[in-house]
């Protein structure tokens, strides 16, 4: 199992998986352990990244943007709007991003959601995640 290690000061909690200073965890399932902080102390066996799909999405005014996303049975996507506006389509739903209102969503089956949209009539940059339910 990869080894995680936490060399900082402070804790570091994960979904619901807390790191104390000093402490090391095996987990069988992948931990984005760059943005966390935490050091691999082994990375054998590697596992797969849950993450699908991973952009910032630049979007001038009136233009459009779709995004097929590669199966997995459940999904989980994030959209938020980092300048400007946004519309996010996704499962026959439209959501406006802005700087108030992010979008985050419950798992999703993936025959329900095959594909995501974005639109802005200003101008927007989006940043757009899909990873997998593990």
């Amino acid at each position: 199992m990869p080894t995680y290690r936490n060399n900082r000061t402070t804790q570091i909690y994960w979904r619901n998986v807390l790191w104390k200073p000093g402490q090391t965890r095996a987990l069988t399932y992948f931990v984005p352990y760059g943005d966390l902080g935490l050091t691999v102390t082994d990375a054998l066996p590697d596992v797969e990244s849950p993450v699908l799909l991973s952009e910032d999405v630049v979007l001038s005014a009136g233009e459009g943007y779709l995004a097929v996303i590669p199966y997995a049975a459940r999904i989980l996507i994030s959209a938020d709007a980092i300048t400007g506006t946004a519309t996010l389509g996704v499962g026959g739903k439209e959501i406006t991003l802005d700087d108030k209102t992010k979008y985050e969503s419950t798992p999703l089956a993936w025959s329900k959601v095959e594909s995501i949209s974005l639109i802005s009539a200003a101008g927007a940059t989006v940043r757009l995640l899909v990873e997998e339910v593990l």
